[in-house]
């Protein structure tokens, strides 16, 4: 048996549903194929800032989306190990999620508009040349564009060979909030060389991880194990888990095959000084559903995620500078008890992207200006 559509997606995380969601609500032709089986975890601290939400909100036609997220905060705190440097006051509660449990809601999302999913899909064979996968089961579908929305590894990088040093490593563990009580986002520094460590709250648990430059050899376990013994933590009985993340690679997509798109992850689509990945992931997704749309898909899809790209090419550039030891000691301590500071930057650069990276002196030059 065969099926023929005009695009098929390959991954139902953040990425991919938002692909379906908006390709289904428009009536175009299409199908997405995912490994797992949902619900399923994915490593991520689940901060959703304002430009994130709006777009939640779009996927959901504008409905009351209030049961997606499983807490807000309102402050924002900077360490430098357990020392604390700042403690800043937010204009606008943050929200975040559970990915195990959003994810799922998107998926659940898409279905409920009719869209079609094929889960524990495995062993599928991409003939790039004929547009075509083969199933594990023997099924072949046709499609016109092929969108990969399949993580940081995406099945894809082997037409590129992109190796894994150029990722990130997140690791990330669940505790019960009663361990760690925490109602601010919490980032530290000074535990990885290349990265920071995250504490944000969910609930009735937290959720607590490290994301770095992924380096061979180096053992996550015992950095996130050693940062819990600090707090006083048992950790013999702790489970984590862990995956590759994108860290300030946009993936040439232009040198895959006309008819080929990646969104989400698997472009390499994440902040790389926040580390924020679902907005990307959101953005990617729609405006490759929107290319689908429109006689170039890979044309208009490059050009309508350029500002993206920007960001992560640029952003790739501060987070050279911003880990270089020395460099970053003086910003630490520049950072200190500078709540306005920290809270100018998080409601500009990460809330919204007020400001490109190359403008980052510009916009300490805003903050002074507004602060002096």
């Amino acid at each position: 048996m065969e099926k023929h559509y005009q695009a098929i997606i390959i991954g139902a995380g953040p990425s991919g549903t938002a692909c379906g969601i908006t390709l289904q609500q428009h009536g175009i032709n299409h199908c997405i194929l995912e490994k797992s089986v949902f619900p399923r975890q994915k490593t991520c601290a689940g901060l959703v800032t304002k430009k994130t939400y709006e777009l939640i909100q779009k996927l959901y036609d504008k409905q009351n989306i209030d049961a997606l997220f499983c807490d807000t905060s309102s402050r924002i705190k900077l360490y430098r190990k357990t020392e604390l440097l700042t403690d800043a006051p937010l204009q606008r509660d943050i929200h975040l999620v559970k990915r195990k449990i959003f994810d799922n809601a998107l998926v659940e999302r898409y279905q409920d508009l009719g869209g079609v999913l094929r889960q524990g899909e495995t062993g599928i064979t991409i003939d790039y040349k004929n547009n075509r996968i083969l199933l594990s089961d023997g099924q072949l579908l046709h499609y016109q564009t092929l969108i990969f929305a399949d993580g940081a590894l995406s099945i894809s990088h082997k037409l590129l060979d992109v190796d894994k040093s150029k990722l990130a490593f997140g690791l990330e563990t669940y505790l019960p909030a009663s361990l760690f009580p925490t109602k601010s986002v919490d980032i530290y520094f000074d535990y990885l060389p290349n990265g920071y460590l995250w504490v944000f709250p969910h609930g009735d648990t937290v959720c607590i991880g490290i994301a770095n430059q992924y380096q061979k050899g180096c053992d996550y376990k015992k950095i996130l194990s050693d940062f819990l013994s600090d707090y006083g933590i048992d950790v013999s009985d702790i489970q984590y888990v862990g995956a590759f993340l994108p860290y300030g690679y946009a993936v040439p997509q232009e040198q895959l095959p006309d008819n080929v798109l990646l969104i989400g992850d698997a472009g390499g689509f994440t902040d790389p000084i926040s580390g924020e990945g679902l907005y990307m992931a959101l953005k990617t997704g729609i405006c490759s559903a929107q290319s689908i749309m429109t006689d170039n898909p890979k044309k208009n899809y490059l050009q309508s995620v350029r500002p993206l790209t920007d960001i992560v090419k640029e952003g790739k550039k501060v987070q050279k500078i911003f880990y270089s030891p020395a460099i970053q000691k003086r910003i630490l301590a520049k950072l200190s008890g500078k709540q306005k500071l920290v809270s100018f930057f998080f409601e500009n650069q990460v809330e919204e992207y007020h400001y490109k990276y190359r403008q980052i002196l510009q916009m300490y030059h805003d903050y002074k200006k507004d602060n002096h």
